[in-house]
Formats: C-alpha cells, sequence, structure tokens
C-alpha cells in the first residue's frame, strides 16, 4: 500500500484536479468506511512532508498551492498558514482525491454531496449541520460536512477550530476528524483547535461526554467536563489535563488570549484574528513565553502596543501589503 501511494503522490504532482474530483474525495474522506485506513494515510503523509524544506520541497508546495488556490508567503514573511504546515494538511487532502480516481466501483462516497465552509481570518460563522447541531467556526477554518448524514456516524472534517453543540442520537454518534485526532460524542459539546500551524491539536469538553484518539498510535481517552486532551504533532504524544474554560471559550465572545505562548505564536494567531500578513527577520524573537489577555474590542495596534511594552522594543509599520516589524 506504501509504494501505492507514492504512485498516487507522483500521478497527483504531475497533473491537475479538478472541482468534481475534490468533490469526490470530500464525500470519500467523511465516509466512515475504512476510517481508521484513512487516518493513518492523512497521519503518515502529514508527519513525511512537515519539516522538509529543500529546493525540491519548495517546488512541489508551489504546485500545491497553485491548485489549490492558496497563496504561499514568501520565505521572510508568515502567511496565515504557515507553509510546511498548510502544505501538509492541503497536499494530503489533494493527493488522495487521486486516490479516488481508483474506488469508482464504490459508488456510495460519492452519493451525497459534501458541503465545504471556509472561513476566512478575521471571521467567525455559526453553521447549523443536517442533523440539527450547531457549529461556531473560528477563523482561518475549513469545515467539511455531507449534506444529509446516512450510514453508521455523522462524520465531519475540521482543519482550524470551531465549537460543537452536538444534536443527541444514540443511533448515530457525531465524530470530528482533524489530521491527528478524532473526538466522539453522542450530544455534548466540546471545543477542537486543530490549526495546520499550530504544534499541537486540542479537544475540550464543555458538556457531557466525548472519547477522544489521537495520533498514529490510536492512544485514546474519555473526557469529563473541563477536561482537555492536547497532542503535540511533533512529538506524536498526548496528554490529559484540566482546562481553563475562560480561555478555551474566549474566541467565541471575540476575546483574543495568549496563554504560554511565544511571540512567534501570537503573530500566527493575530493573522488568523486580524486577516494580516506579519513580515519580519526570521529569528527576531526568542523563545520566551507570555500570558496576555485582550478584550473584544483590541484593534491590532492596540495588541501590538502591549506586545511591545511586553515582549520587547520593536518598531511596526502597518499598509495594505501588510505588517512590518522591525
Amino acid at each position: 500500500m506504501k509504494n501505492y501511494f507514492k504512485d498516487i503522490i507522483a500521478l497527483f504532482t504531475a497533473s491537475s484536479q479538478n472541482e468534481e474530483m475534490k468533490r469526490k474525495f470530500h464525500g470519500w474522506l467523511i465516509d466512515d468506511e475504512h476510517s481508521d485506513e484513512k487516518d493513518l494515510a492523512l497521519y503518515e503523509f502529514w508527519t513525511k512532508v512537515q519539516g522538509k524544506e529543500d529546493e525540491h520541497t519548495e517546488k512541489a508546495l508551489q504546485e500545491v498551492y497553485a491548485k489549490s488556490g492558496l497563496r504561499l508567503a514568501p520565505k521572510r514573511s508568515i502567511n496565515w498558514l504557515r507553509p510546511l504546515g498548510a502544505a501538509a494538511a492541503v497536499a494530503a487532502l489533494l493527493v488522495i482525491s487521486v486516490y479516488v480516481t481508483y474506488q469508482q466501483t464504490k459508488q456510495k462516497y460519492t452519493e451525497i454531496a459534501t458541503v465545504e465552509n471556509y472561513v476566512s481570518p478575521g471571521q467567525m460563522r455559526l453553521i447549523e449541520l443536517p442533523d440539527g447541531s450547531r457549529v461556531q467556526v473560528n477563523s482561518g477554518t475549513i469545515l467539511l460536512y455531507p449534506e444529509k448524514f446516512v450510514g453508521s456516524t455523522r462524520t465531519v472534517f475540521l482543519v482550524g477550530e470551531a465549537n460543537f453543540k452536538v444534536k443527541k442520537n444514540p443511533e448515530q454518534p457525531f465524530i470530528v476528524r482533524s489530521s491527528t485526532m478524532a473526538v466522539t460524542a453522542l450530544g455534548t459539546e466540546f471545543n477542537v483547535s486543530s490549526y495546520s500551524d499550530d504544534s499541537e491539536v486540542t479537544a475540550t469538553l464543555l458538556e457531557g461526554k466525548v472519547k477522544v484518539v489521537c495520533g498514529i498510535e490510536g492512544k485514546s481517552y474519555v473526557l469529563e467536563p473541563g477536561e482537555q486532551v492536547v497532542y503535540d504533532k511533533n512529538m506524536g504524544t498526548s496528554r490529559l489535563c484540566k482546562a481553563e474554560m475562560e480561555d478555551v471559550t474566549a474566541w467565541q465572545r471575540g476575546e483574543l488570549v495568549f496563554r504560554s505562548v511565544t511571540v512567534d505564536e501570537m503573530l500566527t494567531i493575530l493573522q488568523r484574528r486580524f486577516d494580516v500578513t506579519f513580515h519580519y527577520r526570521q529569528g527576531r524573537f526568542n523563545a520566551d513565553k507570555y500570558n496576555i489577555r485582550f478584550s473584544d474590542k483590541a484593534s491590532l495596534e492596540e495588541v501590538l502596543t502591549i506586545m511591545k511594552a511586553v515582549a520587547g522594543d520593536f518598531t511596526y509599520h502597518i499598509n495594505q501589503k501588510g505588517c512590518y516589524i522591525k
């Protein structure tokens, strides 16, 4: 299968994907049949691509971005998605779309249309799913789900962050899948953060009970309200901890919370929040971590002013092309 998958990747890099092919892939991805194999394929591709940067890789990533419609930031800029992390996610999704061409006998994958919701940086959206479940989606997030839930599960695919209020249906469990985590619930409220450019994926339970399965090793947890599972994508490890609930839900109220993050991580979050591209010299900031909270009315300029005072002296200039930091 691994050699076969290499052939699929080679085929993908040499061809383009039309909209019909992408729709077929979406339907196949969220179908619960062979879900373990699909999770393993996504995870292995993610870990293989992530962190490798050379001339050949950069060229391949440029092709991926061109095909996906996203833009790849220059080396000295950071985009709303970190180039390698985003490329791993996008490439993993689109590579498997090629695999669908070899599955023409399995028509059930394409019988149900798939809805793709993309929430732009600087925006939030409330979505009602076909079963009546409600999802508040954070900025810079992709949520895929079928037009109608059929089969034994209600499965959606998430890249980014969302809060789920799930309508109870014991006969059809609700599953949220990301690149390295699957969260299963019957009827509950929980938050999942799975941005491709973040080093950690988190699942936090607000009400009810959920089962969380992490990584390629399949380690699982059953959460009680107030508990959180954190999966480290770089280390391939997971941990169970108590969640700071006010911090977890802050984004839904429009608040901005930095909890034990570096300046580089702050800038990544700000890009999603304010839809701005930061330009600065890589390695400009140290690895010190900070805790800062802002109200829902804080502007980008106000946030940067506080960051200057807390994290050290720097200057910035904002224009139509982004924010330049010196």
